[in-house]
């Protein structure tokens, strides 16, 4: 057996010690066995943003944020790709059809 836990969690990005992480899931699945699907509720009594779980390199992940998580940022297009066309508005009127 493995001297790595199952369990991990992080908190902002930063990950929590084995013993930390599974103190934090026991709470959690404490909060959800009692309010199920709730995990708003729980992130809220625990002064979080939002509490995510998740799977992640063998072991289940409890992912929680203190803060709004950042933007992300748009993927990047390949060099040379044009960007799709956007539908509606400006540009040409469509064929067969006249502007008064």
């Amino acid at each position: 057996m493995s001297d790595r836990s199952n369990l991990a969690a992080s908190i902002d990005g930063a990950p929590l010690a084995d013993e930390e992480a599974r103190d934090l899931w026991t709470r959690f699945s404490r909060y959800m066995d009692e309010h199920r699907g709730d995990m708003a509720g729980f992130a809220r009594e625990n002064g979080y943003v939002s509490v995510t779980p998740t799977f992640e390199r063998g072991r289940a992940l409890l992912v929680v944020r203190t803060t709004e998580a950042p933007p992300e940022k748009p993927a990047q297009r390949p060099a040379g790709e044009k960007p799709a066309p956007r539908g509606g508005g400006g540009g040409k009127p469509a064929r067969g059809r006249r502007r008064r």
